[in-house]
């Protein structure tokens, strides 16, 4: 039976191509461009779902000073939380901030994504081992895991275990002991290198509770909960971390003072959408974008399945006498429905297949545009193929229903006389038509709504100038040479101005103080910036009172300029000449400016006298020469520090990076 009903459905194909191309060609389109959204959303909804009992792992994270958070947390934390019973695991690491040179035979190789971790890593959170074991590895300080890709392009398709690789500026030599399958799923644990922790652990950092280093997780046993953890750090506050603290208040209402310590659990399946801590170890995702993406999925099928709908009715005059011989000859109206869903489905399977070849296209194309890849994204899979089928199937059999159930309910002795009218099925097709069109126009409005957002976020004013502004990272490794290679950039006549700073807005630093006036009970945590007297005019500050820092006032080592926002919350109704602080003197006020996502709200500030910052500032006229002055800076860089590559980035991207989930949203829809 089933066999007839495709072979009916193949003729019917055949006998009207026209309309056979216009039906293929819009659920194919529709199953394609929905089918990568919706595998796009599925991945990021899935993030580190992919480890076995990720439902029993945790990061447990801290928060002192009222800083509002950090992902990482104490290192002492670790060997605490093993004395629990309802911890099964625990594990920490670091992750490395810049790149590290990795040296085989005379080749050298910088690499961005490695941890420092320990033994348990990789039982806690399990990879696929391709050499080696997760038991056996980390054991010993000179043991490193790497990951296929790693261990190909070191070593091509040789075996990469037992073999010695130099890693970082004094070249340590490490033995390759494991090799893990290449990621196939999303995490936010971006490593491709894994080595031990040991050297990273302080002993003198034991008792210090206010320094937050590394990152702790934990596997609870297999009865514990969340709330057994919570009370397990609850006890480690009460008998670990409140005696270090020295203070004179009792323990339940140190506990609740909130610059006091605290710990923050966070469940593994959490944090790559949820978390807002600071220093994560990669950049979350956007639950509100994520779920946009969804819907416009649903429209995209949505659509392709009602156009499928009204083009099926729409030839319901033409099928009518097909359905009404039929119907004489003797076939029953369940046989023909399910003709019907059969010549859906038929069409939908060989739409399935092109869309598969277009989904590839697809793919590519929204990697590009986005930036983001698509993992395991190859839809040759067997896993990829089944859901699609099922997909497909299901699309199918929605597409079906109405033309199905409508074509096969008109009477024969109707259909053969003439007298068949179709008004309910015209009344019911501009029905779908409206719909379709009110499904169009919000796409449309909301690409609109996203593009301003984002065009607003790009041409806000952020209170100072990003661009033409080069942020030297790691101008500090250079020592007394800074000064020299600093006069041979100002000595560039595309050079404006120079800085030396420990902190630009939309840095990975962060630095925070505690500030209070006379007036004041309890002090405030601030955002701060310790910077030169250049760094004001250098990223185009706008100064709306008092005055600048200068060389000319040696007590300037003592002031401070604030932003407007301080001023509110410090309640200065006269800020230039105000004390915050014991010696300290405000002697300007800045505009606002944004130094972090715009979708946060403006901080107070607070601008410290430094000249020694181990970051460099330079801002340049326009960016005509923009390729001659990189070399130039590289090639100084190397006279005066030879031995670690210079780190630099511009301003302009470092904001742009805050803002890639919305290019995503935006490009996408």
């Amino acid at each position: 039976m089933l066999k007839t009903h495709f072979k009916f459905a193949f003729r019917s194909m055949m006998k009207y191509p026209g309309f056979s191309f216009l039906n293929i060609a819009g659920l194919t389109l529709g199953i394609a461009a929905s089918f990568v959204i919706l595998m796009y959303t599925w991945q990021e909804l899935r993030t580190d779902r992919h480890f076995a009992d990720y439902d029993r792992i945790y990061r447990v994270s801290t928060d002192f000073f009222d800083m509002g958070g950090f992902a990482a947390s104490q290192q002492q934390l670790h060997d605490k939380l093993l004395n629990y019973k309802d911890v099964e695991l625990a594990t920490r690491l670091q992750r490395g901030y810049q790149e590290i040179p990795v040296e085989i035979n005379s080749n050298t190789w910088r690499e961005p994504y490695y941890f420092s971790t320990d033994s348990n890593y990789f039982k806690i959170f399990s990879y696929h081992f391709i050499e080696g074991s997760a038991n056996l590895v980390l054991h010993s300080p000179d043991e490193v895991v790497l990951s296929e890709k790693l261990a190909k392009k070191y070593f091509g398709n040789q075996a990469a275990f037992g073999k010695f690789i130099k890693i970082g500026k004094d070249k340590k030599s490490f033995r390759v002991t494991g090799v893990v399958r290449d990621n196939d799923y999303k995490t936010h644990l971006l490593a491709d290198m894994w080595m031990p922790v040991y050297e990273s652990v302080k002993p003198e950092n034991s008792t210090n509770w206010n320094s937050a280093r590394f990152y702790n997780y934990v596997k609870l046993s297999p009865h514990a909960t969340e709330a057994n953890l919570r009370n397990d750090l609850n006890d480690i506050l009460k008998k670990d971390v409140y005696p270090s603290a020295a203070s004179t208040k009792p323990f339940a209402e140190w506990k609740t003072d909130p610059k006091s310590i605290r710990f923050i659990i966070e469940p593994l399946k959490d944090i790559y959408l949820h978390s807002n801590l600071k220093f994560e170890i990669a950049p979350g995702g956007n639950p509100t974008q994520i779920y946009i993406l969804g819907i416009i999925g649903i429209f995209i099928i949505l659509i392709a399945a009602i156009n499928y709908v009204n083009l099926t009715t729409a030839r319901a005059s033409v099928r009518a006498k097909e359905v009404g011989i039929k119907k004489t000859l003797g076939a029953a109206r369940p046989a023909l429905i399910m003709q019907f869903l059969s010549e859906t489905i038929y069409t939908s399977i060989v739409a399935m297949i092109l869309a598969v070849f277009l989904a590839q296209g697809l793919i590519a194309i929204f990697e590009s545009l986005t930036g983001t890849r698509l993992v395991n994204g190859s839809l040759i899979g067997v896993q990829q193929l089944i859901f699609l089928f099922g997909f497909v199937l299901l699309i199918g059999i929605l597409a079906g229903l109405y033309p199905a159930f409508y074509l096969t309910g008109f009477r024969p002795k109707k259909i053969l006389k003439g007298d068949l009218t179709i008004k309910g099925n015209k009344n019911f097709r501009s029905s779908l038509v409206v719909f379709q069109f009110s499904l169009a126009i919000g796409l449309i409005i909301c690409t609109m709504v996203v593009y301003k957002q984002l065009h607003f976020m790009q041409n806000k004013d952020k209170g100072f100038t990003d661009r033409g502004v080069i942020s030297v990272n790691n101008a500090g490794v250079m020592g007394n040479n800074v000064t020299a290679f600093t006069q041979a950039i100002n000595s560039r006549s595309e050079v404006i101005s120079t800085s030396r700073n420990q902190r630009t807005p939309a840095g990975k630093s962060l630095w925070m103080y505690t500030y209070q006036t006379p007036e004041m009970k309890d002090a405030l945590t601030f955002q701060t910036f310790p910077a030169d007297e250049n760094y004001i005019p250098t990223l185009g500050m706008h100064l709306i009172a008092g005055r600048n820092f200068s060389k000319d006032f040696p007590t300037d080592t003592a002031a401070a300029i604030i932003n407007e926002a301080a001023v509110k919350e410090l309640g200065l109704k006269h800020p230039i000449g105000a004390q915050i602080n014991e010696g300290q003197k405000v002697i300007g006020v800045i505009s606002d400016f944004n130094f972090q996502s715009m979708h946060e709200k403006i901080a107070p500030v607070v601008l410290m006298y430094s000249k020694d910052g181990y970051q460099l500032a330079i801002r340049i006229k326009g960016t005509k020469n923009l390729a001659g002055f990189r070399n130039f800076i590289e090639t100084e860089w190397k006279k005066y520090s030879a031995d670690e590559p210079i780190q630099y980035t511009f301003l302009d991207e470092d904001f742009a990076a805050l803002a890639d989930k919305e290019k995503i949203l935006s490009k996408a829809v």
